[in-house]
């Protein structure tokens, strides 16, 4: 026949165990947020863009494989940290945790539980005594769900973080256009492209220094293909195949003399309201006259 204390303490090791396995099983949630809100922060989906062929539908739901890649991804360190403190934390003793909760159990219960299946006079006389002070232990002063609660509540928090890192508005420690260039090598064309730009970047820096050492304020308006300068002692440098035409305005402390041009005799053009004032037999043949004129000229 088992005793009552025994009873006790197998019933107390059981619902420690099933809070062990909690803790070890929220830990894995917790850490699986962890990770996986932190590969959102980071963009890390693009990596595994290129699986986007693969996707499927699971019970009418969409699943997008580079979602489900950051997912693994996010696993299997957490699983991984999570297998590590479950072994590492072992199994708390019920019958020693009840005897630091009970001073008076401390040494008579776990003599009594190592000859439960002993009898004699002395042991069962110390079994009947263990087992009406073991009547008053309470479950809560042996096993702490502190724990569990606050795991839980880290849970909850990790999810909101996750929901608002998931939508699109929400801020990156990269952009998935900077980590697509770092892991996508550039072509050969973008190569060159981007040193031309630089090139030009260049020109146009020297271009403002040199500018701005000049006694006025020089300014460019406009693309560097299409520039108006203004300002005094300018070094005007064209980019190669920038095209055709460009205006410039400098201002010197020399007057510039002009030399005049021809004066051509100024020629009349009869205007509409003159043939309107003419006899109509007659002003047909002068408007004739005049556009034969015009087309001679």
């Amino acid at each position: 026949m088992m005793r009552s204390f025994v009873d006790v303490v197998l019933k107390l090791e059981k619902t420690s165990r099933r809070h062990r396995y909690y803790r070890g099983l929220l830990n894995l949630t917790l850490l699986f947020l962890l990770f996986y809100t932190l590969l959102l922060y980071v963009s890390a989906p693009v990596i595994f863009a290129r699986y986007s062929s693969y996707d499927f539908t699971l019970l009418e739901y969409p699943v997008r494989m580079k979602l489900l890649c950051t997912a693994a991804a996010a696993f299997i360190p957490a699983i991984v940290i999570a297998s590590l403190l479950y072994i590492r934390r072992k199994p708390v003793s019920v019958i020693r945790s009840i005897g630091d909760a009970y001073p008076l159990l401390n040494e008579r219960l776990p003599t009594a539980y190592d000859n439960a299946d002993s009898a004699g006079i002395v042991v069962d006389d110390l079994a009947d005594g263990v087992a009406i002070d073991t009547g008053s232990v309470r479950r809560s002063a042996i096993i702490s769900k502190k724990g569990i609660i606050f795991r839980a509540a880290a849970s909850l928090v990790l999810v909101s973080l996750l929901m608002f890192v998931s939508s699109p508005d929400a801020p990156r420690f990269m952009t998935p256009e900077e980590l697509e260039s770092m892991i996508t090598p550039p072509t050969d064309e973008e190569l060159e492209e981007a040193a031309d730009e630089a090139h030009q970047q260049q020109l146009m820096s020297e271009l403002g220094s040199e500018s701005g050492s000049g006694s006025g304020d020089a300014e460019i308006y406009g693309k560097p293909s299409v520039a108006v300068i203004e300002g005094t002692n300018i070094e005007l440098v064209m980019f190669s195949d920038a095209g055709v035409g460009h205006s410039s305005r400098r201002t010197e402390s020399e007057p510039i003399s002009f030399i005049s041009g021809t004066v051509y005799a100024a020629t009349p053009v009869s205007s509409e309201t003159y043939i309107d004032r003419l006899p109509e037999e007659n002003r047909d043949l002068i408007k004739q006259y005049f556009m034969e004129m015009a087309e001679v000229g």
